[in-house]
Parts: C-alpha cells; sequence; structure tokens
C-alpha cells in the first residue's frame, strides 16, 4: 500500500497529519462466484504483465468484502501520484493479462453493477494500511463548499476518540453518485461500530450537523472488511 503522513495522536494539530498524498481507482464488483473471482486475480498478479505493472508504476492493491450496498467487494488501486497512476494505467491497459483477466472477472460477476471512481486522499489520520474494518460513508457536497465542510469534519473528528484511522477522500473522475468517501478503520468491527455510536450521539455531532446540513448529503454508508492485498514489495 501507499505511506501515510499520520501516526501521531488523535489531537494534534500539526499540519502534516491532514495531509492525504494517495491516489486511488476504486473499483466496485457484485460478485457471484467469490472463489473463481480471486482465484482470476491471483492469476493475474504472478504475469509477467502484473510485474511490470508494480516495477513501473509502484502500485499496490487491496482487496476488500463489502457490506450494505448493491456491491460484494472493492479493488482498492493504490498510486503514490498522478504520474505514477498514468504510468500504471497505460501498462495495465494494454496488455493481454490484463484483458483476459477482466473478461474472467465478467464470468463470475454482475458486469452491468461494475462501477469505478479515482480519488486522492484530501484528509487522513493514522496508518489505513494497519487497519483491517473499515465504515465507508459516501457523501455529496455542494459545489464550492468543500473547504467549508472539510473545516467542520475536521473540528468533529479532534472532538472524538480514535479507534484507528480515519480520512476523507475527494472523487475526481466517477462522481456521478457521490463527491467524497470517508472511511473509519479499525481491528475490531466492535470497536468500530460502538466509536461511531458513541460519536454519532454526541453533542459535537449535532453541531456538525447544523454545519453541514445545507452543503451536504448522506448517500449510504458501507463496511469494507479486507481480504487480501497484492503488494508492490515481495
Amino acid at each position: 500500500h501507499i505511506r501515510t503522513r499520520c501516526n501521531q495522536g488523535m489531537h494534534s494539530r500539526d499540519s502534516d497529519r491532514w495531509r492525504g498524498i494517495s491516489r486511488h481507482n476504486i473499483r466496485n464488483f457484485d460478485v457471484t462466484d467469490p472463489m473463481s473471482f480471486v482465484a482470476t486475480v491471483d492469476k493475474f498478479d504472478v504475469s509477467s504483465c502484473a510485474q511490470n505493472w508494480r516495477e513501473k508504476s509502484g502500485v499496490n492493491i487491496g482487496l476488500y468484502a463489502l457490506g450494505g450496498g448493491a456491491h460484494s467487494h472493492l479493488i482498492l488501486v493504490v498510486y503514490d501520484d498522478f504520474d505514477q497512476m498514468q504510468i500504471g494505467r497505460s501498462i495495465f491497459g494494454s496488455c493481454q493479462e490484463s484483458a483476459q483477466m477482466i473478461k474472467s472477472m465478467d464470468n463470475y460477476s454482475n458486469s452491468d453493477k461494475y462501477y469505478n471512481f479515482v480519488t486522492e486522499l484530501a484528509l487522513e489520520s493514522g496508518d489505513w494500511r494497519t487497519d483491517t474494518v473499515f465504515a465507508n460513508v459516501d457523501i455529496k457536497v455542494e459545489s464550492g463548499e468543500e473547504a467549508k465542510y472539510l473545516k467542520a469534519w475536521v473540528d468533529f473528528m479532534e472532538s472524538q476518540e480514535s479507534v484507528g484511522s480515519f480520512g476523507i477522500n475527494r472523487i475526481l473522475f466517477g462522481n456521478k453518485y457521490y463527491t467524497h468517501m470517508i472511511y473509519l478503520g479499525s481491528n475490531s468491527m466492535s470497536e468500530l461500530t460502538n466509536s461511531m455510536k458513541t460519536a454519532f450521539s454526541s453533542r459535537d455531532y449535532q453541531t456538525y450537523l447544523n454545519k453541514v446540513e445545507d452543503i451536504r448529503t448522506n448517500v449510504q454508508t458501507r463496511m469494507a472488511q479486507f481480504v487480501k492485498a497484492y503488494p508492490n514489495e515481495r
């Protein structure tokens, strides 16, 4: 995965703590045959195309199981910057092995539900690479109101005790349904859900809602659980 810059305490306001550094291509699937789907990805991972893709672009891949939405799995494709993404997409889009993998994926998923988008990590705290379960909150922020929204969200998160990582991805391409994706991470589903219940029942959350009620719409909240990594460094 990526390097993060935020392993400091929850209540630190160091400017580096809120600096996002990675670019993501998030691919959502409705998988009908999980074992065959994962085997298809595994087969591609050991190909010469995948090796060249990793070496030239520094890409890292993560597979996650989803709950609470129309999709069952998510493949997270992570680059350090957009130049690396451009190199990676050029390689991935021009080799036979990747084309074969995509074709096989269609056999093991409902291709009409496939949806992908490109994000950049706008704000982050903690190291999400060490977390295994996430709450992903997809939201739509009104045009021109991002700075106001991010400030309100940071103020709210600073008021809470964290059980893991958290951050916001800005959706740059593919934002038909939502503009940002909030993530809250942990290694324990119980800890994650309990911390969410505590936060959402707090006075600080009501203050946050009052600040953003006219500029932010909640679209959906989904759970993502880590399944398998395909790291750049082997």
